[in-house]
């Protein structure tokens, strides 16, 4: 009874919510046959309305009660068929989107003729000849070739779009983040030093020699929160666990152990930092 209670009581607090496209959305997105959804059976459906409306190939004389669930059987039922034979032919091109499209228009176009010629029997009353369906056949691959168009048209439409998150605050610019392994290159930076030709890169997670030169990476890193202190070094001011001064000149403890020297040339602006706030 309980249990009854918290869905009745669910079910009220969904209603009072109201309903909200992006819930309409998900919805068609969620229920599927084989990789299509509702969204484009509906657009199939839509289509046959089209279809039967204009009287395609020769339907003037084709009384409208009649027409009418004509086009919407053979859509609905082409749709299904197409559905259920795409997975397997998805499986057999991977990654080659038109070797796919080719082959799936061959592999859907034969039991969809098949079903358009035999269902008119079982539906209408009609009769059924080898003469008719191979007569069908060219007409189905037609439409198919529509049907493949719409079909790529409503996913790309309902396709969720990539968001693209900001990378952590603290992390190297993307100049260096690509020159990193993953590991790295998502960590918090704490300081870059110059080794000969290379620029070992200092992080939470470890460090890493590239390939690069200092004035490239010291402008990448303008705007960073951190400072030039060595004419070889750069720091993060979230890195720095401690600082000491002496005649001039300077070491900062970085938090990954290391210690950065800093020279006579930025000591001085360095001494009244205020570390808890970002560089500016």
């Amino acid at each position: 009874m309980s249990a009854l209670l918290s869905r009745t009581a669910g079910m009220r607090s969904r209603t009072e919510r109201g309903v909200t496209t992006d819930d309409v959305m998900k919805s068609f997105r969620g229920v599927r046959i084989g990789r299509s959804s509702v969204a484009e059976l509906l657009g199939l459906s839509l289509f046959g309305l089209f279809l039967a409306a204009i009287a395609a190939y020769d339907g003037e004389s084709v009384p409208a009660r009649e027409r009418y669930p004509y086009w919407q059987l053979a859509m609905l039922g082409g749709g299904v068929i197409a559905a259920l034979i795409e997975p397997w032919v998805a499986r057999l091109f991977p990654g080659r989107p038109r070797v796919f499209a080719v082959a799936q228009l061959i592999a859907m176009t034969p039991p969809i003729a098949l079903w358009v010629s035999v269902f008119p029997v079982l539906v209408f009353g009609r009769s059924f000849t080898l003469e008719k369906l191979l007569w069908t056949t060219p007409s189905v691959m037609t439409i198919n070739v529509a049907v493949v168009g719409l079909a790529w048209l409503t996913r790309t439409a309902l396709r969720q779009p990539l968001t693209k998150l900001a990378p952590p605050d603290g992390v190297a610019p993307p100049e260096l983040r690509r020159r990193l392994p993953p590991r790295l290159a998502r960590a918090r930076l704490i300081a870059v030093e110059a080794e000969d030709h290379y620029l070992r890169i200092r992080t939470e997670a470890g460090s890493a020699l590239v390939l690069m030169r200092l004035a490239d990476a010291l402008a990448a890193l303008e705007g960073a929160d951190g400072f030039r202190v060595h004419r070889s070094w750069w720091v993060a001011r979230t890195g720095v666990e401690a600082a000491r001064w002496k005649a001039g000149r300077g070491e900062l403890t970085l938090s990954d152990g290391a210690v950065a020297p800093v020279s006579r040339t930025y000591a001085a602006a360095l001494r009244g930092t205020d570390w808890a706030a970002p560089a500016a």
